[in-house]
């Protein structure tokens, strides 16, 4: 499949077909910015920062709704997991008392798959430390879930990309420890953070691995407005 050259990177890290689940990394086409920006106003139904400044960076207004909600899943492959979660978000927003239903709102998972394991949000300092050394020199997968509702109706998808580490030295690993950045991300990094250093490679949409996949979405609006 080529590429587009929209939050692409042409193919380059090493895929070891033990290790990477089996799924297509889409390519995209470039109206994702302007279809999104039409909606002028959207609900996020979620506390990630990083969401949020993906969103407000086309210019969209955001009203930010977290909601809490279980994290666990009945699904077993990867894109399910995160589709079944960002879904569940998006319910606990339509049921709340700040649910809009003139507005449309996203929800959105990610988690990390290596070594046929799924990996989430580290809840201690060597948990995440034991993560960024599972992934260091290693390529994994982000998969991204979403849930959108929009015109009075929901739509859910998900999109993987493949992310690619570099060694990692124990200076650096400790240095990043102590700093804290690895809280509340899956894998225990983030793409525009410290451990953006760490990765080598990203072959698919930089979008996904920040944690909505945007593209996607925007396929869906641009189905709905033609």
């Amino acid at each position: 499949m080529d590429f587009a050259v929209i939050g692409i990177q042409k193919p380059c890290c090493p895929i070891r077909p033990s290790r990477v689940v089996q799924t297509a990394v889409y390519g995209y086409s470039g109206s994702m910015p302007v279809t999104l920006q039409s909606l002028g106003t959207i609900v996020l139904a979620s506390q990630s920062q990083a969401r949020l400044e993906l969103l407000k960076s086309l210019k969209l207004n955001v009203i930010v709704r977290p909601t809490h909600s279980e994290e666990t899943s009945t699904q077993t492959q990867p894109g399910n997991v995160v589709q079944e979660l960002a879904f569940r978000k998006l319910t606990a927003y339509m049921e709340s008392p700040d649910y809009n239903p003139r507005i449309p709102a996203v929800a959105a998972d990610t988690l990390i798959w290596f070594e046929n394991t799924l990996m989430g949000k580290a809840h201690s300092p060597e948990e995440a430390r034991r993560q960024i050394s599972r992934l260091s020199g290693n390529t994994h997968t982000v998969f991204s879930g979403f849930a959108l509702y929009i015109d009075g109706k929901t739509y859910q998808g998900f999109d993987s990309t493949l992310v690619t580490f570099r060694k990692i030295g124990q200076p650096e690993l400790d240095n990043y420890i102590a700093g804290g950045q690895w809280k509340g991300a899956a894998g225990s990094y983030r793409l525009d953070g410290q451990a953006g250093t760490f990765i080598s490679c990203v072959q698919g949409s930089r979008n996904t691995v920040t944690g909505l996949p945007l593209e996607r979405i925007s396929d869906i609006i641009k189905t709905l407005r033609s």
